[in-house]
């Protein structure tokens, strides 16, 4: 099920948000864990959308507690079905929800307080400019998010393993991943277990 809020057609590069997992690791809803006056789910909307993308896509679970937060009015909402398969099944339902025309999705999952919109916005920029098939930020030897995926790898992308998911799809076509060097912490950092929220909550985010 696809609920559009807010299309805008013009403009064909997309940012998905796979959001409809559980949150086993963490111990309570990891997407509504407050971080600077929002929930986890709403910040990382608002800092893909101040860093450009034309439209942003929250893909959640069937009657999701997370449907109705306020900051997600704005966005278009795709329903996975089956979130129990995992991360790239929600990328899936997303990518299979993109309108006719989309030149490139960015992948940004939901868990990664500590992105920030000048990071996301350089790495846009490189996409716009170059249009390589496949291209993510890194910071010193770590790879980060998001994850742009060109139209033409939509297919390749979706035709992962669940089990594996997107890394199968970098492995696959490693000859054509760009990997942009970023100086910005943060692009790497996820919230995953109780000791990532502790050290989330020392920062004086929640």
């Amino acid at each position: 099920m696809l609920l559009l809020r807010s299309m805008a057609v013009d403009f064909p590069i997309w940012a998905l948000i796979p959001a409809a997992g559980a949150s086993r690791r963490l111990g309570q809803d990891k997407r509504r864990v407050m971080w600077r006056g929002q929930t986890l789910l709403e910040h990382t909307v608002e800092i893909l959308s101040q860093a450009g993308f034309d439209n942003v896509m929250v893909i959640l679970e069937p009657d999701s507690p997370c449907a109705t937060l306020e900051g997600l009015k704005q966005v278009v909402i795709a329903t996975n079905p089956q979130p129990e398969l995992g991360m790239l099944s929600s990328i899936r339902t997303g990518l299979d929800a993109l309108p006719e025309g989309a030149l490139a999705a960015g992948i940004q999952p939901g868990d990664h307080p500590f992105i920030e919109v000048s990071a996301v916005a350089e790495v846009l920029l490189h996409f716009r400019r170059h249009e390589p098939m496949l291209l993510l930020p890194r910071f010193l030897d770590k790879r980060g998010h998001p994850l742009f995926i060109h139209h033409q790898r939509f297919e390749a992308a979706k035709s992962c393993d669940d089990a594996v998911g997107l890394r199968q799809l970098l492995n696959r076509h490693a000859d054509e991943l760009v990997e942009l060097p970023l100086p910005y912490r943060g692009l790497e950092r996820d919230l995953d277990n109780p000791e990532d929220l502790k050290k989330l909550r020392e920062s004086g985010g929640a």
